[in-house]
C-alpha cells in the first residue's frame, strides 16, 4: 500500500512538472511568435546604412511614384489633423471633441497602413529615409493621442496640451524632415537635367534677396523646407507656396516698401502674419516659373 501511494504521488508530481513544461513552451513560444511578427511589422523602421546613390537614383518615376503612395496620403492627414484640432480648440462639447480625437487616431492608423503597404527602392536613399520617417511621424501622431486626458478640459487647453505632449512635438519634426528628404530628392532630380543646378545645398540665415532671386525653383524649395524644419513650421500649405509667397514680395516690390532686405526677414513677417496660403504656387505659376525645368508631379502641374 505505501509503495503504491508513493507510486501515485510521483506520478503526479511528474505529471505537474510535465503540465508546467507545456505550459512554459507554450508561453514562451506564442512571445517568440508575437515578437517576430511585431519585428517583421516594423523591420522597415529599423535604421540601415543607406546605399551609395548611381545614375538611376532620384529617377521622374521613383519620385511620382513617392508622391502617390508616400507623400500624398501623408499630406491628407496633416490637412486632416490641423483641421480637426483647429475643431477642438474652437469646441465645447467633450462628446465631439472625444470623437475628433478618435478620428485623428484611425486617419493616423488608416494612412499607415497604406503607406507602410509600399516599399521604396533601395537606389533612391532619402525617398525610403523619407517613408520611414513619415511612417514614424503617423505612428507618434496617435500615441500622442493616448497621452492626453480630456476629462472636463475645454476644447482650447485640450488643444494646447496637444501641442506641447513631446510625442506631438517629435511626430512634427519626423514629418518636417521627411518633407525635407523628399524635396532633396526632386532637387538631385532637377541637378541631373540641369548642369548649372547643385546636387545639394542648405539654407542660410544671411541668404540676401539678391542672391535668392538668382535660384532656381527647385533650390529655393529645398531651402524653404530648411526654413520650415528649422522653424518648425507644421503647416498645410506646401514649400512651394511659401517660396512663391516669398517671390511674389520681392517681385512686387513690397519687400522694398517695408524694407525688408533679407529673405529670413520675409519669411517672418509672411509667417507671422500668417500670409501664405494653400495653392500660392498655382496662382503665381505662369508668372514666375513658367521657364523652370521640374518634375511632372501633381503639386507642381496641377492648377
Amino acid at each position: 500500500m505505501e509503495r503504491k501511494k508513493n507510486r501515485v504521488e510521483l506520478l503526479f508530481i511528474i505529471g505537474f512538472l510535465f503540465t508546467l513544461i507545456i505550459a512554459f513552451g507554450t508561453f514562451f513560444l506564442g512571445l517568440r511568435i508575437g515578437m517576430d511578427k511585431t519585428e517583421a511589422k516594423y523591420a522597415y523602421l529599423k535604421t540601415v546604412p543607406p546605399e551609395d546613390e548611381t545614375s538611376v537614383s532620384y529617377q521622374q518615376q521613383d519620385l511620382v511614384t513617392f508622391y502617390y503612395i508616400v507623400f500624398q496620403p501623408y499630406q491628407q492627414f496633416k490637412e486632416d489633423y490641423l483641421a480637426y484640432v483647429d475643431e477642438i480648440s474652437r469646441n465645447k462639447s467633450h462628446s465631439e471633441i472625444n470623437d475628433k480625437l478618435k478620428e485623428i487616431r484611425q486617419t493616423a492608423d488608416k494612412q499607415y497602413e497604406q503607406i507602410a503597404a509600399h516599399s521604396i527602392p533601395d537606389s533612391s536613399p532619402l525617398l525610403k529615409e523619407a517613408q520611414t520617417d513619415f511612417l514614424k511621424s503617423l505612428k507618434l501622431f496617435k500615441d500622442s493621442i493616448g497621452q492626453v486626458k480630456t476629462g472636463d478640459l475645454s476644447g482650447s487647453t485640450i488643444a494646447d496640451m496637444l501641442a506641447s505632449n513631446t510625442f506631438t512635438k517629435n511626430a512634427k519634426s519626423f514629418g518636417l524632415q521627411a518633407q525635407k528628404k523628399y524635396y532633396s530628392s526632386i532637387l538631385k532630380w532637377t541637378a541631373k537635367t540641369n548642369s548649372n543646378v547643385p546636387s545639394n545645398i542648405s539654407y542660410r540665415n544671411d541668404i540676401s534677396i539678391q542672391e535668392w532671386s538668382k535660384f532656381s525653383l527647385s533650390v529655393k524649395n529645398k531651402m524653404v523646407t530648411d526654413i520650415m524644419t528649422n522653424d518648425k513650421l507644421f503647416v498645410s500649405y506646401l514649400p512651394q507656396d511659401l517660396t512663391a509667397k516669398i517671390d511674389q514680395m520681392v517681385q512686387s516690390g513690397k519687400a522694398k516698401s517695408l524694407k525688408l532686405k533679407s529673405v529670413p526677414a520675409i519669411v517672418k513677417v509672411l509667417t507671422e502674419t500668417e500670409a501664405v496660403k494653400g495653392k500660392e504656387f498655382s496662382k503665381w505659376k505662369s508668372a514666375y516659373y513658367s521657364s523652370e525645368s521640374l518634375p511632372e508631379l501633381p503639386f507642381f502641374t496641377e492648377d
